[in-house]
């Protein structure tokens, strides 16, 4: 017996392309957002990748293989960890946050704040610092010796300086024009404070030896390194659909209807199921085989002609679904089944009558895999 291969609906198989087709182009388009995202990202987002975002940062850390993560949650903070918190904001920390923050840093935890505006995380943390006007863009060298001076010869700082005003400051790089980076221990913490971004922005990453004092920052605490991204916007209920922006996501929606559309239009399977048709149940090969003899001994060949039509539309009806179905796939059974008709309108003769029905049974024994 031949092996029967599948057959598909043309519906079905046109909805599972359209569908691995629109699948492939939401893969590409998140990829290209995720890769090229610039447009929308907030000012020192690591997803802005243009020179007032933190891109470059993330990404050298990584390459580093310090696994830089990002931090979208904050119920929870990560324990022996360093976050980096960049300003200017796009969700303003809560007082909730803010407490947050302060007992996580007492608690032992790093935190790397980086802009003027930043120092909002401070206000639970009894440290203040006033931020001096933008002045000059100068180069700024160590004010003394510290873990984060090493191998650091000169900060490209930008104009921005801190005013530090708790005692409990220490400067670590500064110029007569003020402080660009100060140090303060808090419980069992850490606060380090940037006066500005951009030593570590895109584009400050590449001069003086910003790039070493930006590890420096990062690496107190091994791989544990995180970006503060959900007071950026990225929070961890938003994730890529957020990043995609209103174009993407427009563009996922009227997909989706298209989708939709298409399934409505084309598929045939839709509404309720439809009852199975009424077939009588099938004779058994002998019983046709004696009643067919049955006949022809009684002289009544039409009858025995009929029945083994009748056997055989029963066979085809098994190994093709329907009688119809198998008439079109098996010429032979269909001529020997015309042949048989047309006969049994008339008189049919004994060489007739034998010649019709060994057609009938050797059409019925190919399609049962007999013969």
């Amino acid at each position: 017996m031949k092996a029967r291969l599948p057959r598909f609906d043309r519906t079905t198989v046109t909805v599972v392309v359209a569908a691995l087709v629109l699948g492939a182009v939401y893969w590409a388009v998140v990829s290209l957002a995720q890769d090229f995202y610039d447009t929308t990202a907030p000012m020192y987002s690591i997803y802005n990748t243009k020179t007032n975002g933190m891109s470059v940062y993330f990404r050298y850390l990584g390459e580093l293989d310090l696994k830089p993560k990002v931090l979208s949650n904050i119920d929870t903070l990560p324990k022996d960890a360093t976050i980096i918190v960049a300003g200017p904001f796009e969700i303003q920390p809560t007082a909730e946050d803010r407490k947050r923050f302060a007992e996580w840093v007492r608690g032992g935890g790093r935190l790397v704040l980086a802009g003027g505006e930043a120092g909002v995380m401070l206000t639970d943390l009894d440290l203040g610092a006033a931020q001096a006007s933008g002045l000059v863009d100068s180069r700024v060298a160590p004010s003394l010796p510290s873990a984060y001076a090493r191998g650091v010869r000169e900060v490209a700082s930008g104009g921005d300086r801190l005013e530090p005003i708790a005692p409990a400051w220490a400067t670590l790089f500064a110029d007569h024009a003020g402080s660009v980076l100060v140090s303060a221990a808090a419980g069992k913490g850490e606060v380090l404070w940037l006066a500005g971004a951009y030593p570590v922005s895109n584009a400050g990453m590449g001069k003086g030896d910003n790039a070493k004092l930006a590890v420096l920052l990062a690496a107190a605490s091994g791989d544990q390194v995180y970006f503060d991204e959900y007071h950026h916007g990225f929070t961890a209920e938003a994730g890529v659909w957020t990043r995609l922006g209103s174009g993407g996501q427009v563009a996922f929606v009227l997909g989706m209807f298209g989708l939709v559309a298409l399934v409505l239009s084309r598929g045939r399977r839709l509404g309720p199921a439809l009852p199975p048709r009424d077939e009588p149940l099938a004779r058994s090969a002998a019983y046709i085989a004696s009643l067919a003899e049955l006949y022809r001994k009684a002289g009544a060949r039409a009858e025995a002609l009929e029945a083994l039509e009748d056997g055989l539309a029963r066979a085809l009806a098994r190994r093709y679904g329907t009688a119809t179905a198998g008439l079109a796939r098996q010429p032979a059974a269909r001529d020997s089944i015309e042949r048989s008709r047309a006969l049994r309108r008339g008189d049919i003769t004994r060489d007739e009558f034998l010649t019709a029905a060994r057609r009938l049974r050797r059409a019925r024994r190919e399609v049962e895999g007999r013969g």
